[in-house]
């Protein structure tokens, strides 16, 4: 398996592209992250400039300052060029949250619980993500929960003929 990095300035003007072709509407963009060996996930709310982290094994998301810095800067770009407008003490400030969320009991399945909670976001489709989010959900996901999941995924894969 070949790893590859991207350009964080490509990612950047990406991600303000996707804020600004979306900017009539308040909506969360996903954005799931490897960081090489754990998937994380940041919930973007840019027009409220609000930055959801999930992380299955419960770690902080200043364990990741370049992709903090990179999406700090993609908001403040977009901020700009939409001409919004911000009190002085909010001007360099982008609101973070850590979600407590179910935590995985192994050191495999960060990427289902990724994919297990983007579905329930989805599912849900608010705009915000209250940290008491995931309250009545079990502290982790079930096998069969995972497998269900994990069924699905194999369904969309044949539906779609990507393999």
């Amino acid at each position: 398996m070949s790893m590859f990095k991207l350009d964080p300035d490509n990612v950047k003007h990406y991600i303000v592209d996707m804020f600004l072709r979306n900017k009539e509407s308040d909506k969360l963009f996903l954005a799931p992250y490897n960081s090489g060996a754990h998937w994380v996930l940041f919930a973007i709310n840019a027009v409220s400039e609000v930055i959801y982290y999930l992380d299955p094994v419960h770690g902080d998301y200043t364990n990741h300052p370049g992709i903090k810095n990179m999406l700090d800067t993609a908001l403040k770009v977009y901020r700009a060029q939409r001409g919004a407008k911000v009190s002085k003490q909010k001007s360099n400030n982008i609101t973070w949250i850590s979600i407590k969320c179910p935590r995985q009991t192994n050191n495999i399945d960060c990427g289902y619980y990724i994919l297990r909670f983007m579905k329930e976001i989805v599912e849900k489709n608010k705009t915000i993500i209250p940290e008491t989010y995931f309250a009545n959900s079990s502290p982790s996901y079930s096998e069969e929960d995972l497998m269900e999941l994990k069924e699905e995924w194999c369904q969309y894969v044949l539906d779609m003929k990507i393999i």
